[in-house]
C-alpha cells in the first residue's frame, strides 16, 4: 500500500509539473504573439499616416492646379518678332497668384532655358496675379522657319497653356 501511495503521489507530482510547464509554455507563446501583433500593428500604422500626408500633399497640389489658368493672348497669324527675339503674352485668367521666374516656356516641344527667356509683367509687378498680362520675349538664336508652330507656356505648378501660330515668309 505504501507503494501505491508513493506512486500515485509520484503521478500527482508529474501532473502537477506538466501543468506548470504548460502554463509557462502558454506564456510565452502570448508574450510573443503579443510583442509580434504591435510590431504589425507599428508597422501599418507608419504605412497608414505617410499615405494619408502624401494624399494631402497632392490634394493640395491638384487644388491648386484646378485653381489656376493661363491664356496665350496673341494673334496666332502675328507673333511679334524683333531681332531673334519672340513676345508672347499670357495673362493669369485663374483664381491664383504665379510667379513669373518659375515660368517654363517651350517652343516646339523644345524647352527654352532660362536664360533665354526673359519675363515681365505690363504693370511692372513682381506677383503675376489673377488679371495681369505676363510678357515673355523668348530669345531663339536661330528664327523659327516659315510654317507652323507651337508654344506651351506652363506655371510652377504644372498649368500650362499652348497656342498654334504660323510664321510667314
Amino acid at each position: 500500500m505504501a507503494m501505491i501511495h508513493m506512486l500515485s503521489k509520484e503521478k500527482n507530482d508529474i501532473i502537477k509539473n506538466t501543468n506548470a510547464e504548460t502554463a509557462i509554455t502558454h506564456m510565452i507563446f502570448f508574450i510573443a504573439a503579443m510583442i509580434i501583433a504591435i510590431s504589425v500593428v507599428a508597422f501599418v500604422s507608419a504605412d497608414v499616416q505617410s499615405m494619408v500626408a502624401s494624399s494631402g500633399v497632392s490634394s493640395k497640389v491638384l487644388s491648386e492646379q484646378m485653381r489656376t489658368d493661363i491664356t496665350i493672348i496673341n494673334d496666332p497669324e502675328l507673333i511679334p518678332y524683333n531681332d531673334g527675339i519672340y513676345s508672347f503674352y499670357a495673362k493669369n485668367t485663374g483664381k491664383t497668384e504665379l510667379s513669373p521666374e518659375f515660368i517654363t516656356v517651350l517652343v516646339d516641344g523644345i524647352m527654352m532655358e532660362p536664360q533665354y527667356v526673359d519675363t515681365t509683367l505690363m504693370d511692372g509687378d513682381v506677383t503675376w496675379r489673377p488679371g495681369d498680362v505676363l510678357v515673355l520675349n523668348v530669345t531663339k538664336e536661330d528664327a523659327l522657319m516659315p510654317g507652323d508652330h507651337r508654344v506651351l507656356i506652363a506655371a510652377e505648378n504644372g498649368k500650362s497653356a499652348s497656342m498654334s501660330f504660323k510664321i510667314r515668309q
